[in-house]
């Protein structure tokens, strides 16, 4: 009788290379192994994803799995649409690692026909709440002493800004620095600095008001995001921003901070070594810390959760002949028991062993397959690897908790409304980026936002309203 013939699935990836390295390979061997199956990958190159994913869809020959980066991405949403990607409710029940360690907002995302099937197995991503990377020895030159907790409230961080522009916190004897490195969005949008600290915070139960769901930056009847535009134009007139702010992404808002031109910047309390690295090439002194401003009340610290905890997600699709193994497959990733294997790679390859204690091996090689297909919720330990020194570590962790810990989810579930797609709604997009920047910039009242709000509302966003509180009831993230 034998064994019985192992499963094959073909795996279509969005990796950084093609090949395996001889860590992914062994991990393949030992996925194989342990479930009895035979993958194949079709990973195209980075750059060419999306349209190796299209040609795909169009020409009928598609792998058991493939990957998406987002629930709103077009081709996926067609071939939800088609039937090409289907339903994985059935087989996700039995999945004990993967219901234990993946977020129930990031299955509410996946619901995208806004019934209760799941179009996807997440790729999940850790949800957080990120706050801001200051030089710490220019704090020290302008007397200001960090809080043991890394709070601080409005006033402190508007302090903090104003003596980094005006006394000389780097002390070369020259006026050449600046508070904040602000930056465009990809819209060439200049957003507000702080925005949950006046309570906006996305998608949120109304407190009255015409509609049963609410995001305070469409909400006539509350200030809280027009006091976050006229905060920032207050930092814009008073010169605490990088002058380069307006025509800045956020790769060169984050080279001029290295370089020492500015002093606070927005960013992810894991990328500590990242950061301080390259200052330190730079400035062998310079060093930083992260600090989260709380609320106006000053009571907490709270902030939007960046998006639904997907770092993309798996597609099932309709040629898989046995789903339940594909699915076992991204379930065995997260088994307690084989978890830390996933994390760490093998002996030999990835890391040597001396008196119990493991270090990375010189030139260790990528290993994406084992590291990016699957990640935990909440598991902030996937940031640091046997490279980092401990007292990095040790000072991260409660910054990542922190960031964890004061999340606040939007009900949108990164959902985009009909209404929006519609050429009015669109056309004034344009209007309302424009509007804002100018406020943020210091060039139009702040009054004007109230003009700009009442034409949002007669150019689709009524509609667009009404159609996110039909989603959010829909999804029943509203409970």
């Amino acid at each position: 009788s034998g064994k019985e013939e192992p499963v094959k699935i073909k795996i279509m990836a969005n990796h950084e290379q093609a090949n395996l390295s001889a860590t992914d390979k062994k991990w393949v061997e030992q996925v194989q192994k342990d479930l009895n199956v035979e993958l194949e990958f079709d990973i195209p190159p980075v750059t060419g994803y999306q349209e190796r994913v299209q040609l795909m869809l169009a020409s009928g020959d598609y792998p058991d799995l493939v990957y998406f980066p987002a629930t709103n991405d077009q081709s996926f949403l067609n071939a939800v649409r088609d039937g090409l990607i289907v339903p994985v409710n059935d087989y996700i029940k039995n999945e004990e690692s993967l219901m234990k360690y993946t977020y129930d907002v990031s299955w509410n995302a996946l619901k995208v026909q806004q019934d209760e099937k799941i179009y996807g197995i997440p790729r999940t991503t850790v949800i957080r709440n990120d706050a801001f990377w200051v030089r710490k020895d220019w704090l020290k030159n302008i007397g200001f002493a960090i809080p043991d907790n890394s709070e601080i409230t409005i006033d402190q961080f508007t302090e903090i800004l104003t003596k980094f522009t005006k006394n000389d916190p780097d002390g070369n004897g020259k006026d050449d620095t600046y508070g904040y490195a602000a930056f465009a969005d990809p819209n060439k949008v200049l957003q507000p600095i702080l925005t949950s600290q006046f309570g906006e915070l996305g998608w949120q139960k109304s407190e009255g008001g015409d509609f049963e769901y609410m995001d305070a930056m469409f909400d006539r009847s509350s200030d809280a995001y027009k006091n976050s535009l006229a905060y920032t134009a207050q930092l814009s007139k008073d010169g605490l921003l990088d002058p380069d702010s307006a025509v800045n992404n956020s790769t060169t808002s984050r080279e001029r901070f290295i370089r020492g031109i500015t002093g606070v910047m927005s960013g992810f309390a894991g990328h500590y070594g990242w950061h301080a690295d390259e200052l330190k090439k730079i400035n062998p002194d310079a060093d930083i810390t992260y600090l989260f401003v709380k609320n106006e009340k000053d009571d907490k610290v709270e902030g939007v959760g960046y998006g639904v905890g997907l770092w993309g997600f798996w597609g099932l699709t309709k040629n898989a002949k046995n789903p339940q193994k594909v699915v076992d497959v991204l379930n065995y990733y997260l088994k307690d028991d084989v978890y830390p294997t996933m994390l760490i790679g093998y002996e030999g390859l990835d890391y040597t062993k001396q008196d119990g204690k493991m270090t990375a091996v010189e030139d260790k090689e990528l290993a994406p397959v084992r590291l990016n297909t699957m990640r935990r919720a909440g598991d902030t330990e996937i940031y640091f690897s046997l490279t980092t020194p401990q007292d990095i570590i040790d000072m991260s962790t409660p910054w990542l908790n922190k960031s964890v810990e004061s999340v606040v989810l939007s009900k949108n579930l990164d959902f985009t409304p009909e209404a929006a797609k519609k050429p009015d709604y669109m056309d004034y997009k344009k209007v309302w980026d424009q509007t804002i920047m100018k406020i943020v910039l210091g060039q139009t009242p702040v009054d004007e936002f109230d003009k700009l709000l009442a034409g949002w509302y007669d150019n689709g966003g009524e509609e667009y309203v009404k159609e996110m509180n039909e989603f959010i009831k829909s999804t029943d993230s509203g409970q």
